[in-house]
C-alpha cells in the first residue's frame, strides 16, 4: 500500500491492525514476540525505502524495538542497513549515522565476532563518507571496546579482537 497504491496512511492502520490481531494472547497459533519481530522491522523498512514512507516513522519503529530488545543485534543491523543506504551526502546528517553506530558499539553482552564486524562497517562508513579523523576515532573506539571486552571476562577473545583491530582497521 505504501508503494503502489500510494496510501501510507492506510498501510500504518494495516499493520497497526495486524500487531494487534496477531500478538493477542487469545490467538494460541502464533508467538506475540515473533510475530512482533517479523512483522515490525519489514515494516519500519518499508517506511524507510517507500517514496510515501516516513523515514523519521520508520526510525521510531526500529528505536522502540531496539529498546524492547537491545541485545538482537540484527535489528542493529537492519538499522544500519536503511540509515547508510539511505544516506544522501550532503542532504542528510552524518551524526544520526554516527549515533547509530556509537550506540550499537555500546551493547551490552556483544559478542567479539560481531563487534569486529560492526566497527568494519563503521569504519568503511567512515572511509566513504567521514574524513581521516572519524575514521581514527572508530579505531580508537574499537581498541576501547576490546580493552573493555578484555576486563569483563573475556579473555583471549577480546584480546585476540584488539590485535585484529590494529591491522584491520
Amino acid at each position: 500500500m505504501h508503494t503502489t497504491a500510494n496510501q501510507p496512511e492506510r498501510a500504518r492502520a494495516l499493520c497497526k491492525r495486524a500487531t494487534q490481531i496477531l500478538c493477542n494472547p487469545a490467538n494460541v497459533h502464533t508467538n506475540p514476540t515473533q510475530v512482533y519481530l517479523a512483522l515490525l522491522p519489514k515494516f519500519a523498512a518499508l517506511e524507510f525505502r517507500s517514496p510515501n514512507g516516513d523515514r523519521e516513522q520508520g526510525r521510531t519503529l526500529f528505536e522502540q524495538l531496539l529498546a524492547t530488545y537491545p541485545r538482537k543485534f540484527d535489528l542493529w543491523n537492519q538499522l544500519a542497513d536503511l540509515e547508510t543506504s539511505s544516506f544522501r551526502d550532503g542532504t542528510d546528517d552524518a551524526g544520526v549515522v554516527r549515533d547509530l553506530f556509537e550506540r550499537g558499539s555500546k551493547v551490552k553482552g556483544l559478542k567479539p565476532r560481531q563487534a569486529k564486524a560492526w566497527f568494519r562497517r563503521w569504519a568503511k562508513w567512515e572511509e566513504d563518507k567521514g574524513d581521516a579523523k572519524s575514521r581514527e576515532r572508530v579505531s580508537a573506539k574499537a581498541l576501547e571496546w576490546a580493552r573493555m571486552a578484555g576486563k569483563g571476562g573475556r579473555g583471549k577473545n577480546a584480546d585476540d579482537e584488539e590485535e585484529e583491530s590494529d591491522g584491520d582497521e
